[in-house]
């Protein structure tokens, strides 16, 4: 779960333009096979996965092309990749995050604007920064996930439970722990949302893990969706994808890097490793399917009242933490609560999100123009600077898209 969400997919040059077909056709059926084929062929090797998923949707309840390639993990016994293979979700489930939120705020028992004073004063620190803050990143709070404690843990122990109050005291300033000073405006921090997740908790009388699964995963009928505080129950388990650590990059905080803290995990295969540590920062567990089902259903506006959307949507620059009414070629990119907007080269501004946990990345991109929408998934966390994951969604996308007109 590094911070760059929005690198790959800009560096890519997508040159997406045209609209979509509304069938899908059998050969546009067997080019999206072929495609995912070659992807697999090509990148697994450099980027360290076995298989990838793919979905692309044509309307809410219009047709979709469902795809996978490869499979669940290496050696001869792991299986095919099919439609009951899951992937950690990774930060693409900050809008779950967002959503209980908003959800709270519609029932009159919080704003987002709220000081965290108000709600957690045990954290003086951060006591002005509001709920908003949070969501939007805007908030000057370090990120724990950065941290040599959190790489120890991933090392040493892989399967420990986290609870949202040790991950945030691993960013919280003292005498003994002095993180490097977040200057004002958009800085992103997982710790923003496991302190959003705390709150919420606290106002809704409930876990955050309940909250997720009455106001999120039941009410979408998000049937592959899974969240847990700790360890997922076996049954889940199984049908997640192997996910492969292959990062070298040393963390935001080691200055001066030689050895990256989180070497001893390279290699690594993480699927049976405690996701606690991401939580309500992107702790969910999902197919392709139903990520496209959830994030429909965000955009179009299903999931919140008008008030709470257009809160929802409200982007702040990447650049300056300020308000932005959309992203610009002279401000490619925002971010809104728990939601990303870049300009994807021809294709002007889109929402997208590319998830990313110690084993697997989810990327999404939304179309709202042609009401098409295209999720990936695929099971590394890839060398730094091997990331072509969006380079799929293009050649996707291009296979999709309506012949432009003579």
């Amino acid at each position: 779960m590094k911070k760059g969400i929005f690198s790959a997919l800009l560096a890519a040059g997508l040159t997406l333009v045209a609209t979509v077909s509304l069938g899908a056709e059998p050969t546009q059926v067997e080019k999206v096979q072929a495609t995912l084929n070659e992807w697999l062929a090509g990148r697994g090797p450099i980027e360290k996965v076995t298989g990838v998923a793919a979905y692309i949707s044509f309307g809410d309840a219009g047709p979709a092309i469902e795809s996978f390639a490869g499979k669940v993990g290496r050696g001869s016994v792991a299986g095919p990749v099919d439609q009951d293979t899951l992937y950690q979700m990774g930060s693409t489930s900050k809008s779950f995050t967002a959503a209980v939120i908003l959800k709270l705020e519609v029932a009159g028992k919080l704003s987002i604007d709220d000081p965290l004073g108000k709600w957690l004063p045990d954290y003086p620190a951060w006591k002005d920064v509001t709920i908003r803050h949070l969501l939007d990143m805007t908030a000057p709070i370090p990120t724990y996930s950065e941290t040599e404690w959190m790489s120890r843990i991933w090392a040493d122990e892989p399967r420990r439970d986290l609870t949202f109050k040790e991950l945030v005291d691993a960013a919280c300033p003292s005498a003994t722990n002095k993180l490097p000073p977040v200057e004002k405006g958009y800085f992103y921090s997982n710790t923003d949302y496991i302190l959003a997740g705390m709150i919420a908790e606290k106002v809704g009388g409930k876990s955050y893990r309940d909250l997720v699964h009455e106001l999120v995963i039941e009410p979408n009928g998000l049937n592959s969706t899974f969240y847990e505080a700790g360890t997922f129950p076996e049954p889940v388990i199984k049908r997640l994808s192997h996910g492969y650590f292959a990062n070298q990059a040393c963390a935001d905080y080691q200055p001066g890097c030689k050895q990256p803290w989180s070497l001893p995990i390279v290699g690594r295969d993480m699927r049976e490793a405690s996701l606690s540590w991401a939580q309500a920062a992107g702790g969910a567990i999902s197919s392709a399917r139903d990520v496209d089902r959830w994030m429909r259903a965000v955009f179009r506006g299903k999931v919140v009242p008008p008030k709470q959307q257009h809160e929802w949507m409200q982007l702040v620059s990447t650049k300056t933490g300020e308000p932005i009414a959309d992203v610009s070629a002279n401000d490619p990119t925002g971010f809104s609560l728990g939601l990303a907007k870049g300009m994807l080269g021809p294709l002007g501004p889109r929402w997208f999100y590319q998830g990313e946990t110690l084993g697997y990345r989810t990327l999404y991109v939304w179309l709202e123009d042609e009401d098409v929408m295209i999720t990936v998934q695929t099971n590394s966390q890839p060398p730094e600077g091997t990331d072509k994951l969006s380079e799929l969604v293009g050649a996707l996308y291009d296979i999709v898209k309506k012949p432009e007109a003579n």
